[in-house]
């Protein structure tokens, strides 16, 4: 589906700078009477001077909507000849060059509408949209879906105190998400999915829900796939929209003393399936890290090892292997030895309880290391 500008948002609220051969062109048929067109579309006729004979700002949509209505001037000729676009109002570093239009929905559309209720934002202020992310790999998915669907869109990432990275992109892209999926709010507590976002096709909802995990959800090498937000509302639209994909969930759950809802995804195989079939279509609607955590968990899967006290003895003695090579967290153990990391925590506390290793913190996590060589 294909969105013509003047249908992505408010015409009244937009504006454009075109092809000079199209301000010429309305020029030439105005400017005997630039009185009466003023008068016809309800501006001054200063402005008419500003956008047509001096050629020195932008032109409001809208404008060139009523124009070419007057002067029988097709609105797919002017959109072909649109070289910017942007809020009204706003500097002109804030805006979309060269854009693809008309703009294409296709499910990096839907990934970005995402991105924006999960790490997102679209400030009640007038400010532009923003995006927030610690992973450098999945900030640059999201400016490749930006530039994908809009063009060459003005956009700034810096990192903020804390070392999370922060995307600025002109605020109209925010606005035609809205807009285009008649979304309310991007808000933390008040934003809900749309009827338009649940009358989408499974590709679409598909490139949605992976993106709900991207940004609000964890895979461990358990399997345990987890999202959760500070919304219940939210929380259980997103439930039904696993739901349209066959993906099964457990019900709406809330932390204790917090306000914060989630829900574990049950269907490991089947989301494992729809990644890897979006992945082939939709590179940039990539779950990275977390994927990859998933892949392990089936591969950990391959090598279940002996239910037994052999078996136990040979994974603890598989650990101690390992920690000679240097600290190392649960995870690495993990992903090392194709153990699940819950056994591994059970086999470091046996070796914790016999002095054979040390626990010391690092940062955020929990590093073991061998006490005395073996």
């Amino acid at each position: 589906m294909k969105i013509h500008i003047w249908e992505a948002y408010n015409p009244k609220k937009i504006s454009v700078d075109v092809k000079k051969e199209i301000r010429d062109k309305i020029k030439n048929k105005i400017s005997l009477d630039i009185y009466s067109f003023a008068k016809k579309i309800d501006i001054t006729p200063a402005r008419l001077y500003d956008y047509f004979i001096y050629q020195t700002t932008p032109i409001p949509l809208s404008v060139l909507i009523s124009l070419s209505k007057l002067l029988k001037i097709s609105l797919i000729q002017i959109e072909q000849n649109i070289l910017m676009y942007k809020q009204m109002f706003v500097p002109n570093k804030n805006s979309i060059k060269n854009p693809k239009l008309p703009i294409e929905i296709t499910p990096y559309f839907t990934s970005i509408v995402s991105n924006l209720f999960f790490d997102g934002s679209v400030p009640i202020n007038g400010k532009g949209t923003y995006y927030s992310q610690k992973n450098e790999l999945i900030m640059n998915d999201f400016v490749g879906k930006i530039k994908e669907v809009f063009g060459n869109v003005q956009y700034s990432v810096v990192r903020d105190h804390r070392g999370v990275l922060k995307c600025r992109v002109p605020r109209i892209v925010g606005e035609i998400c809205k807009y285009v999926y008649d979304i309310k709010s991007f808000g933390t507590f008040d934003s809900r999915i749309s009827k338009k976002i649940y009358n989408l096709s499974k590709e679409h909802k598909i490139a949605f829900i992976l993106t709900a995990i991207l940004d609000e959800g964890s895979i461990s090498y358990d399997g345990q796939i987890f999202f959760g937000v500070n919304n219940k509302l939210l929380c259980e639209d997103i439930k039904e929209l696993f739901s349209q994909v066959e993906v099964k969930t457990t019900n709406v759950n809330q932390k204790s003393n917090s306000n914060h809802y989630y829900i574990y995804i049950k269907s490991p195989t089947k989301l494992l399936r729809l990644i890897e079939m979006s992945n082939k279509k939709y590179p940039l609607i990539s779950l990275r890290y977390k994927e990859e955590k998933l892949k392990y968990y089936f591969e950990i899967k391959k090598h279940p090892g002996l239910r037994n006290k052999q078996g136990g003895d040979e994974r603890k003695r598989r650990i101690l292997i390992s920690l000679k090579n240097g600290k190392r967290n649960v995870n690495q153990l993990s992903k090392e030895l194709l153990i699940f990391p819950r056994s591994i925590r059970r086999h470091l506390s046996v070796l914790l309880k016999s002095g054979e290793i040390d626990k010391e913190k690092l940062h955020n996590e929990h590093y073991f290391s061998l006490t005395s060589p073996h």
